[in-house]
């Protein structure tokens, strides 16, 4: 099943996302780390040194120059910046390149009741009287001192701690069906054919999973089809076997002219062998091709063939098979000529045209018919009126080894190859072939061919 480019990428895309959030989680951990641990460890230690020197510079800022000189000397020394304003928001002295703005009405309310009011990286500190009425206030900003590099250490093993931690689930969702998939496997090549892997969901290792399930499903059914195969041989040798064991027997014993009735029916049964173990060659021919990366089938003796001639050859060898069984023949004057293999697509049409005779009584008639398709091809079908194919097995019958309950059912013998064969003969010579039947309404089959160019 092809499945979009998007759904198949779905074991990409998640470890892809998930890697995007462990990186985003590892630095929210730093940062968490470095602004709620470290910078109050490094600010808190300085802030009563801070305010103290606030305070000092407030009560001395009747010596202006002084208070300059100080304000100076605390820049270059600790890189602080501190601003000086009166009650009214008048700058007094200030170091800073660009000093702040005096506090708003919401500001001063804020620092109403305290002496000092420290956010990161600046702070407020208030000179008041002894009622408590604000006289003076500075505004301090101070740099946030350069981490020691223990500090970049700890904040890196907070990162690392995160990723570590958010990397089991997804390494898990990875290796869990992995292992699964491996262990089926496992018990599956020691021969347990039952061992699944049931991995569900629509990522890359599923469809693994769900491929190696599908595997094993066909393993089982070319097993089975194995031993249908044996079984059925060998049930096709045990008849011909017995006549000849029989008539060897009446000759050792003298009664040649009884053993002599037997060979016309040897005959017939050797011929029947000779057809079975064709077919078998060829299947394992066919295979064997395929699983080397071959073409399907041996190369193609191609030859201009006519629709008449096609058909008139099939007529006449199914008469001198399956007299007197009535055939009806019908070509059309716009059939088309093909460049085929004329051995090959022979064993198309004597499949077809036997299936139709065994699978109908000997009263029905059988129809093969040549015509013109729609796009310019041949279409060759064979037509009968037997007991039909159950819709439910229509789809299979072309599967190497697939027998229906019909063949089951009756005295037909094959194992399974001719329809096979035929579709695969058929697709070698770029064409298709397709069967409609319902059970006791006959069966149809459509073989097209396409035609061959013009001269």
């Amino acid at each position: 099943m092809n499945r979009p480019r998007f759904a198949r990428s779905r074991l990409l895309l998640r470890v892809y996302l998930y890697g995007v959030l462990m990186l985003a989680l590892a630095g929210g951990a730093s940062y968490v780390v470095s602004r709620f641990v470290f910078a109050p460890a490094v600010q808190l230690p300085a802030r009563p040194a801070t305010a103290w020197i606030a305070w000092h510079l407030l009560e001395t800022v009747d010596d202006p120059a002084r208070v300059q000189s100080e304000l100076a000397d605390l820049k270059k020394r600790v890189r602080l910046e501190m601003s000086l304003f009166t009650a009214e928001g008048h700058l007094i002295a200030s170091n800073a390149t660009s000093p702040p703005p005096p506090l708003r009405p919401a500001e001063l309310n804020a620092l109403r009741g305290r002496t000092s009011q420290f956010d990161s990286g600046s702070g407020r500190v208030a000179l008041r009287d002894g009622t408590g009425k604000l006289l003076r206030y500075a505004q301090i900003t101070f740099p946030m001192p350069e981490l020691p590099l223990g500090a970049a250490m700890a904040q890196l093993a907070a990162a690392l701690a995160v990723l570590a931690l958010l990397s089991i689930p997804l390494a898990r969702s990875i290796t869990a069906p992995l292992e699964r998939l491996a262990v089926v496997a496992r018990a599956f090549g020691d021969g347990n054919l039952t061992a699944r892997s049931g991995l569900v969901g629509g990522d890359e290792i599923a469809d693994l999973g769900r491929s190696f399930d599908d595997m094993a499903e066909r393993v089982i059914g070319l097993r089975k089809a194995e031993k249908e195969l044996l079984a059925n041989i060998s049930h096709e040798l045990r008849t011909p076997l017995q006549r000849i064991r029989m008539a060897l027997e009446l000759v050792r014993e003298g009664e040649r002219e009884r053993a002599a009735g037997y060979l016309s029916d040897i005959e017939d049964d050797l011929q029947e062998l000779e057809r079975l173990l064709d077919d078998v060659m060829t299947a394992a021919r066919l295979d064997l091709s395929r699983g080397t990366g071959r073409d399907p089938l041996p190369p193609l003796r191609r030859q201009r063939l006519g629709a008449a001639e096609l058909v008139e050859a099939a007529r006449l060898r199914f008469q001198r098979r399956a007299a007197p069984r009535k055939l009806t023949v019908e070509v059309s004057p716009q059939a088309p000529e093909v460049e085929a293999d004329p051995t090959l697509l022979r064993r198309v049409l004597d499949n077809l045209l036997d299936n139709a005779a065994k699978f109908s009584e000997p009263e029905t008639p059988i129809t093969l018919s040549a015509v013109a398709a729609p796009e310019g091809a041949l279409l060759l079908e064979v037509h009968d009126q037997g007991i039909g194919i159950d819709s439910a097995e229509l789809e299979r019958i072309f599967e190497p080894f697939y027998r229906t309950d019909r063949s089951r059912a009756r005295a037909t013998g094959g194992v399974g190859l001719g329809l096979a064969l035929a579709r695969r003969i058929v697709e070698a010579h770029d064409g298709r072939i397709v069967a409609e039947s319902g059970p006791e309404r006959g069966s149809l089959f459509r073989v097209t061919i396409p035609a061959a160019a013009q001269p």
